[in-house]
């Protein structure tokens, strides 16, 4: 199999993915076709005219281009035998629909090990996955120096006050309301556990044990708390800085409503992702809060080593077989925040040591985390299909 079309998301971050692994598939000798769904019968043309049976694999990010359809209302893809592969940056929970009615030959990669152990537990024998983790981006731009960069912290997210557990509990019996109580208390005391985890962990001390199906729409039930303790994250990290008197820069919207000392906070508008790769480059320290990844890694990470900045991040599974606090880069732990001003305000007074971090970040980055890498891991994913 020698030829690959990939597909453009609308999502700025993944349209840029979709492109560097199509550079990469093209190092390693595949024919490339790029497409988007933006004119559905143009794309239908060009990717008969470009697949063949048995020799084309179609990569997607969030199902982007999954459901391109012949004109007789078909998948275009069961029909052409293609090789599909869904590159899914969040949790297989809010992609139910698509998992339980796949198409013929589709495999998910996850960014997460724990997302890909959550499709094979709970939807056994449907659909492929493998986990893919995501890579950095290098600034094309000239090196700024390390010690001429204009920002010390630099942050790129928003901040979405998402708060309101009654919203989030409303329609739920009185039964499933205390345990979303008791899970939300749960996970955002032992941050380390996922979604599911937590949920079984407090079934457990109610003395309940639900069927594999039962439990995963329960999870399902409860995906809203995704989002609440991605926000929580983000939000206490940022006001134990500020109120450390820790100067961030942030690139994003909302921060503004946060409760700290926003004295500290350098606020910036929100910028397209492609805009973000020279801000951290021109920065010493890139601040990362995982999006609740427990076995994975955000692209924020690997885009701060690739550009010889220090990442400052909360660790996961993953990366402690990766990465050394201190040595290629600086961990931290959502559960001892307290910990984190005194030090960054460390590091930031000793910069020989901070720049031994970042050339150490860029150099293992540069040699095994970068989206050419991804691409030749997904050609032996392929192959071994």
């Amino acid at each position: 199999m020698e030829k690959i079309i990939i597909f453009e998301s609308a999502t700025d971050s993944l349209r840029a993915f979709a492109h560097l692994m199509a550079e990469g598939f093209r190092e390693i000798g595949y024919q490339v076709l790029m497409a988007d769904m933006a004119d559905e019968a143009k794309t239908r043309l060009a990717v008969y005219g470009f697949a063949g049976h048995g020799d084309t694999a179609a990569l997607f990010f969030n199902h982007a281009g999954l459901n391109l359809l012949t004109e007789e209302r078909d998948s275009v893809w069961n029909e052409l035998d293609v090789d599909c592969y869904d590159y899914i940056v969040d949790h297989p929970m809010y992609y139910h629909a698509a998992i339980i009615f796949p198409i013929r030959r589709l495999t998910f990669l996850c960014v997460d090990d724990y997302h890909r152990r959550f499709i094979e537990r709970f939807y056994p024998g449907r659909v492929r996955s493998f986990f893919l983790p995501l890579a950095g981006i290098r600034c094309t731009e000239p090196a700024i120096p390390f010690e001429e960069r204009s920002m010390d912290i630099l942050f790129t997210g928003a901040y979405l006050i998402d708060d309101n557990i009654e919203y989030h509990i409303q329609g739920l019996g009185e039964g499933l309301r205390q345990i979303w109580l008791d899970c939300y208390e749960l996970l955002c005391s032992q941050t380390h556990l996922t979604l599911e985890h937590g949920l079984e962990r407090c079934l457990r001390n109610r003395g309940l044990a639900l069927p594999e199906e039962d439990l995963r729409d329960t999870i399902r039930l409860f995906q809203d708390m995704d989002g609440m303790l991605r926000s929580r994250a983000r939000a206490e990290v940022i006001r134990t800085l500020a109120n450390a008197g820790v100067r961030v820069h942030i690139y994003g919207e909302g921060w503004q409503f946060l409760d700290c000392k926003q004295e500290n906070l350098i606020l910036h508008d929100r910028i397209p992702f492609d805009e973000t790769i020279p801000l951290i480059a021109d920065a010493r320290i890139v601040l990362n809060v995982m999006p609740w990844f427990k076995c994975g890694v955000h692209d924020r990470v690997y885009s701060a080593m690739l550009n010889e900045s220090v990442s400052l991040t909360d660790g996961s599974e993953y990366l402690q077989g990766k990465l050394a606090d201190g040595r290629e880069a600086l961990l931290y732990s959502l559960e001892s925040l307290e910990t984190l001003p005194d030090k960054v305000k460390h590091y930031l007074q000793k910069p020989e040591e901070l720049r031994a971090i970042a050339r150490r970040g860029r150099d293992y980055a540069g040699e095994t985390q970068t989206w050419q890498h991804r691409a030749a891991q997904l050609m032996e994913i392929i192959k071994g299909q």
